[in-house]
């Protein structure tokens, strides 16, 4: 899903006076051939932006780009946005700014054709973001399930600040009422929404086509193991049973569904066959975050310097059966903490790219101490994206982590998966 190339060319022109999008979260419908299609246009404040079709597929935009993409979308005439374009750009012909308009016009045409993609969590591995560009806030926010009262000015305050996709974390019995209207508002506001849960509280009579009417764009369910009581260890008896049932309920009701690896001692060596498994099942598109140690132990979490070792392992067999994956930021193993407590938990954050957000407001970043950068509901997001917490973890992001001992290794593109400061520490 790289840019274009004809955008990367347009990268080279800088504005000649201040763009004319404001940088932010832009919305649109557009109905074409019958179909109603949705976009998503996330403004960086340097003036390139991300153009999401359908909480699916993707294209990231130079300047130029985001403005044609504006007009288009907007229902602006080529001349309009061409005479935009003109005093907005030095240095650009005409002929090749109606060639580009052309090609602007035919991508956001292709963006909107149907089709079974993965959901847009796949965009924001620290592999695919081009990390040097600031960024106006994360890409996704990972929020634990509660109450409307407290979720509602939450949800607002996500889309206020350019965050398009929310990622519901839903605990073991959830209240129903309470998760199908935060899916509600959710796509009411405009986001993009996933859930992420335990099959057992997610295949309560009801409950996903409850959630699939309320808009839900993906479903993430864990899923350890392809043996039954591999699984069920973690996540309870008959918990397997019903995962399989929750990811091919989801893809009858065209909710795209993603399996949760927990990587731990006792799902690493039949990794090969867990992903065997899922790809028999349809299913194209995977997490994996591991629950790490400095020290192995026998059957618990994997030790700092096997993660490697299992990184080269998760990336073979996703090779072999052509599933698609993406990493998760590794949870650190806490002693005072059931192995099966932990994995239940989930990772803090869907991504490196994205934010753990409480639901009284308190924002993480995705790895290292459980330090909050501040509260979403009472404070500046600028105060909070720009202050120590983010600012010293954005560092840590750009800093090179790549070295001879394991080249191009996927997990290796955020953090050394072998250095405990790069794991999220949970309370």
């Amino acid at each position: 899903m790289a840019a274009t190339a004809f955008f990367r060319r347009l990268f080279e022109f800088r504005p000649a006076q201040p763009q004319t999008v404001p940088p932010g979260l832009h919305h649109f419908f557009r109905v074409a051939d019958g179909a109603l299609s949705r976009f998503h246009l996330r403004v960086e404040p340097d003036g390139h932006g991300l153009l999401i079709a359908n909480a699916s597929l993707a294209a990231r935009l130079s300047p130029a780009g985001v403005l044609m993409a504006h007009g288009i979308l907007n229902g602006q005439a080529d001349e309009s946005i061409l005479r935009t374009l003109a005093q907005t750009f030095r240095g650009v012909g005409r002929y090749d700014q109606e060639r580009d308009l052309l090609q602007v016009r035919a991508l956001i045409t292709d963006l909107a054709l149907p089709g079974e993609e993965a959901p847009v969590l796949n965009l924001d591995d620290a592999a695919w973001v081009e990390s040097p560009r600031q960024l106006l806030a994360p890409l996704n926010a990972d929020v634990p399930l509660a109450p409307p009262e407290q979720l509602r000015p939450l949800i607002a305050r996500l889309w206020e600040v350019g965050i398009p996709h929310l990622t519901l974390a839903v605990p073991e019995a959830p209240d129903r009422a309470h998760l199908i209207r935060a899916v509600e508002r959710a796509e009411d506001t405009g986001l993009i929404c996933g859930v992420r849960g335990r099959a057992s509280d997610l295949a309560a009579e009801g409950l996903l086509p409850a959630l699939a009417q309320a808009g839900v764009d993906h479903v993430d369910v864990f899923y350890a193991a392809d043996q039954p009581e591999r699984h069920d260890r973690l996540f309870g008896a008959g918990d397997h049973a019903a995962a399989r049932a929750v990811l091919q309920q989801a893809r009858a009701l065209e909710v795209y569904p993603v399996a949760v690896i927990p990587l731990v001692e006792a799902t690493l060596p039949g990794l090969a066959d867990t992903l065997a498994d899922l790809r028999a099942l349809e299913l194209r598109d995977v997490a994996v975050f591991a629950i790490a140690e400095v020290v192995e132990t026998p059957d618990d979490a994997v030790g700092a310097d096997a993660l490697p070792q299992a990184a080269a392992l998760v990336d073979e067999a996703a090779h072999r059966s052509q599933v698609r994956y993406v990493w998760q930021p590794p949870v650190r193993r806490l002693a005072t903490r059931p192995l099966a407590e932990q994995a239940r938990r989930g990772p803090r954050c869907s991504s490196d790219y994205s934010a753990r957000v409480e639901p009284d407001g308190q924002v993480f970043p995705p790895r290292g101490p459980r330090q909050s950068a501040g509260n979403l509901l009472t404070e500046r997001w600028d105060a909070i994206w720009g202050g120590p917490a983010f600012r010293h973890y954005r560092e840590r992001l750009n800093a090179p982590t790549r070295c001879a001992q394991c080249p191009g290794l996927v997990v290796c593109a955020a953090d050394c998966p072998r250095e405990p400061a790069g794991w999220a520490e949970e309370a």
